[in-house]
């Protein structure tokens, strides 16, 4: 026989994803232990791959040349120095497997509906997109073909936006230092600085939540400092070509956890990659009001009964309660809208002076006794229990919200024993921890020492069964004054090889999608490229002139500038292959033009023609250039006439 009490029906609410997410991660914790389960602690080892990163990244630097020129000869001496080269591993890797750990850290927070507080959302949306900044940055710190691949992509981008000259694209193709160094120093800089950003973010993130847990336990540092340093010795990293062995990027690798979004630029144009970016990050941002949880009303906390002990503050994970100065007199102060009503603060409070309109009401009395007296946390999927017993059934917010001072009544009064049963990762965080502690008499208040706590059994929902909770009960009048501690069927001990062995081939599995060979320019086909700055003729001036000699200018001044047409013809029968009209830049296009131009061309030689449109009689011709398959042709203008880059 079961009997149920709720003062008031807990509401429906995305628990699904929640429990199966902990039954797919309970398979880890029969290795590593429920304390030490990877899954569990997804933020922390981010925060963790993000320290090491930034180690080995600040040691490497001490031998990097930041010369473009010498780019790639330092970083490749790097690679060929044992020590230093293992630390660029490290380095690389823990940087992948950091966007890694941000993306499952983002699903599980989807999938489990823990996201409460809009900042920490918009926050940790931002660290990843900083993260992903900082990556490519340092992808064009080497300088191989990669980053100029990188720096083309990039400048092909951004020249969607009028404000950015698209012939920065063609700069990066022919390595032409005077106009990109200056990009190169900028990727530098924002290497080190958007890292420094990054941990501002992770305070933002972090801001409202009590004693978050910013690395994870201890031994699970070093499981995963061993597994990466693994890894970072069987899979020694390598670079690219140098940036000046040739014009176009034909055979770049491809770090997919970096360069997922450079890959759309295969696919699409920039209007479209635009809209891609925006819509993408705009969804990201209102994900949250999309699949919104609503959280249960806050508690209520009767000032009168407050003794001022400061317990429900301390446990409260969500800064929810502060210690105020209320009429003269030291109190717990709700702050309602930081509470998610959880209730952990219930099982703090000794004085019962928190409550709140979802906790049961508790048959203290000596009155109707039953076999077990059960609890099971909100998030527990409803229990099957065993027929041959009679039980009290209770569900509450969370299992940090059962008072110990209570459980010991219904030992006294009501029940043989008491079952808890709930979360193996406590969706509040911290109510399981605070739970066990007090019943280990670890933590105020505890339950107290006239009281076999091995009568208190604790159930995660990855656990439970009712042939369990029968064996329990079977169990009690056997160890009757042996045990005096709570009992845990969760307890397993933690098999350290096994652990680092699994990290170590799960960090291996990410490995070939950092090095992916990916093909942006066809090496079958010949590509012309014209790209150069010029400053058209004016053809009208500002007509306007001051009275006051100090204010006449000695020249006249351009109010406007006359368009370009650019033309390429074949060589051998003179047809027109491509033709295209560029105006001035600036309101009144009075300001020099950018000339850019990329084509596939099957001929193998062209005919190139810049002519003015306002002055036909101002041509500029370049005859029979020679196209070959694979690395590009560049035209430039030098020297006020039309010629080949060198």
């Amino acid at each position: 026989m079961t009997t149920k009490k709720n003062r008031q029906p807990f509401p429906e609410e995305r628990t699904r994803g929640h429990r199966l997410f902990q039954k797919f991660s309970s398979w880890f914790g029969k290795i590593y232990s429920t304390e030490l389960n990877p899954f569990y602690h997804l933020g922390d080892i981010a925060i963790l791959l993000f320290t090491i990163a930034s180690i080995s990244g600040i040691y490497i630097f001490i031998f990097y040349n930041v010369n473009p020129l010498h780019a790639w000869e330092s970083v490749e001496a790097i690679s060929k120095n044992y020590f230093n080269g293992w630390m660029r591993n490290i380095h690389r890797y823990s940087s992948d497997l950091l966007v890694i750990f941000i993306i499952m850290h983002l699903l599980h927070t989807l999938i489990s509906g823990k996201f409460k507080r809009l900042v920490s959302w918009i926050s940790g949306v931002v660290s990843f997109l900083i993260v992903i900044l900082i990556g490519v940055t340092g992808f064009m710190l080497v300088w191989d073909q990669k980053a100029k691949l990188t720096g083309y992509l990039t400048a092909k981008f951004f020249s969607g936006l009028p404000i950015f000259d698209p012939s920065i694209a063609g700069a990066f193709l022919l390595n032409d230092l005077t106009v990109v160094g200056g990009f190169f120093k900028v990727a530098l800089f924002g290497h080190i600085a958007f890292s420094l950003i990054t941990v501002v973010v992770i305070w933002i993130h972090v801001l409202r939540i009590s004693k978050p847990k910013i690395f994870p336990p201890k031994k699970l540092i070093i499981y995963t400092v061993i597994a990466l340093g693994v890894i970072s010795i069987l899979f020694p990293v390598k670079s690219d070509p140098p940036a000046q062995l040739s014009n176009l990027p034909l055979h770049t690798t491809f770090d997919w956890y970096y360069y997922f979004g450079y890959y759309l630029m295969k696919l699409f144009n920039v209007s479209q990659n635009w809209a891609i970016m925006i819509g993408s990050g705009l969804f990201l941002c209102i994900l949250p009001y999309i699949l919104k949880r609503k959280n249960r009303p806050p508690v209520n906390i009767d000032l009168a009964k407050c003794d001022a002990c400061n317990l429900c503050s301390f446990d409260c994970p969500y800064e929810a309660i502060d210690m105020l100065i209320k009429d003269g007199e030291t109190k717990a102060i709700l702050s309602a809208d930081k509470c998610v009503g959880c209730g952990i603060c219930i099982g703090s409070c000794r004085e019962h002076a928190i409550t709140h309109p979802q906790f049961p009401v508790l048959n203290l009395a000596a009155q109707n006794k039953k076999d077990i007296t059960v609890f099971t946390c909100s998030y527990f999927p409803d229990p099957s229990f065993p027929g041959d017993l009679s039980i009290e059934h209770y569900k509450v917010p969370c299992l940090g919200s059962v008072m110990p001072k209570d459980v010991q009544r219904i030992l006294d009064n009501n029940s043989k024993a008491v079952a808890l049963l709930g979360c193996e990762d406590c969706y509040y965080r911290y109510g399981k921890t605070w739970t066990i502690k007090k019943f280990l008499r670890k933590r105020a208040p505890a339950f107290s020492k006239k009281y076999d706590a091995s009568r208190v059994q604790l159930l995660t929902i990855t656990k439970y069964s009712k042939e369990k909770l029968s064996s329990f009960y079977q169990s009690l009048d056997e160890n009757t004054g042996k045990e005096n501690k709570l009992s845990l069927f969760d307890n397993i001990k933690i098999k350290p090889v096994f652990s680092v062995l699994i990290l170590s081939a799960f960090f291996a599995l990410m490995v070939p999608l950092s090095s992916t060979v990916i093909h942006f320019f066809n090496p079958t086909e010949k590509t012309l490229i014209v790209n150069f700055k010029y400053i058209s003729g004016p053809t009208e001036y500002d007509q306007s002139v001051s009275s006051e000699k100090h204010m006449q200018t000695l020249n006249p001044v351009v109010k406007r500038r006359s368009p370009v047409m650019l033309k390429v013809y074949s060589s051998a029968n003179k047809s027109l292959l491509y033709e295209k009209e560029y105006r001035p830049r600036g309101l009144r296009q009075d300001i020099a033009m950018f000339i850019y131009t990329q084509l596939i061309i099957r001929e193998d030689y062209v005919d190139v023609e810049l002519t003015e449109t306002a002055f036909p009689d101002k041509k500029y011709l370049i005859e029979k250039v020679g196209l070959k398959k694979g690395d590009g042709t560049f035209v430039v203008f030098k020297d006020n006439n039309l010629e080949l880059a060198k």
